[in-house]
């Protein structure tokens, strides 16, 4: 079991009850962002969503979590609540982790969830942007340019908080095979999730590099013979799928999409120099803080 579903659980047995969802959703956060252990190691990220900050992959766990008989789905009239089931047996996180855990259910175990929702809205307007109660602070639409970003080493919400933070409008899959392992970056359900969030999906997978020729890139060398195959063999190929991605990042906020976290290490950089002299626009390179 991961740390973060031990301190999910914990959570859950601390207040000693059965707790709604998009409660359980804000204490979760104010863990990760009010107190020293951030919920400990690998804690869940959050975007903002219909009621403020939310962790698709929270939920996602927590599905999980249900299947292996340690967390049950309670109906509560038209909100749903999680518990304990009577037999959920966990390892606790650890001794900081569970004293932060502790504080954050002391402090806000008794509000309602209006005033939780309250204070978290008011204490971090940028999770309103997709409330659909109150919306106390303007998205940010991104300056003109051609944007990149790797989705390597951080989840999910982490990255389309990141792309959401920064104005991003529309996500351009330039993954020739847009499948993955990890939650959330897999074709299908990015597709899903950039829709949720008001994010437009493209992919485009013939300015992609085939699975193949992507093995065995141990040395600088290596990869960089392969990009200089891209640009002979993709790139001057492509001029259609290229012109079309130039209207794309031209019309609105775009960022092109690939795994590698370093723009140097990864095609998108040299789709992007491509993309810089046919649209007048300049190369962002997004990174997580």
């Amino acid at each position: 079991m991961l740390n973060r579903q031990k301190t999910l659980l914990y959570l859950l047995q601390v207040a000693d009850r059965p707790v709604l969802k998009t409660e359980l959703t804000k204490w979760s956060f104010l863990l990760r962002n009010e107190t020293e252990s951030g919920g400990g190691s690998a804690f869940y990220d959050f975007v903002p969503y219909r009621f403020g900050p939310f962790s698709f992959c929270l939920y996602q766990e927590a599905a999980k979590l249900e299947a292996s008989g340690l967390l049950t789905t309670v109906d509560s009239g038209k909100m749903q609540k999680w518990e304990l089931t009577d037999d959920a047996e966990f390892k606790t996180p650890d001794d900081k982790t569970a004293r932060d855990a502790q504080s954050i259910v002391r402090k806000f175990g008794t509000r309602r969830l209006n005033a939780l929702i309250d204070y978290v809205y008011d204490s971090y307007p940028k999770y309103t942007y997709n409330s659909e109660l109150k919306k106390l602070a303007e998205k940010p639409k991104a300056s003109p340019g051609v944007y990149t970003a790797g989705y390597e080493g951080i989840s999910a919400d982490a990255f389309l908080n990141m792309l959401i933070q920064n104005g991003i409008q529309r996500l351009i899959d330039v993954r020739n095979n847009p499948i993955a392992r990890r939650y959330g970056f897999h074709k299908s359900t990015l597709n899903r999730l950039t829709g949720n969030l008001g994010i437009e999906y493209r992919h485009f997978p013939e300015l992609g590099i085939v699975s193949e020729k992507r093995q065995d890139l141990d040395s600088l060398e290596s990869r960089q013979e392969l990009f200089k195959e891209y640009e002979r063999q993709t790139l001057a190929k492509q001029e259609e799928a290229v012109a079309a991605v130039g209207e794309l990042v031209t019309e609105k906020p775009s960022v092109l999409v690939c795994m590698e976290a370093e723009p140097c290490c990864c095609h998108r950089s040299h789709l992007a120099n491509k993309l810089a002299p046919l649209t007048g626009l300049p190369i962002v390179h997004l990174r997580p803080q």
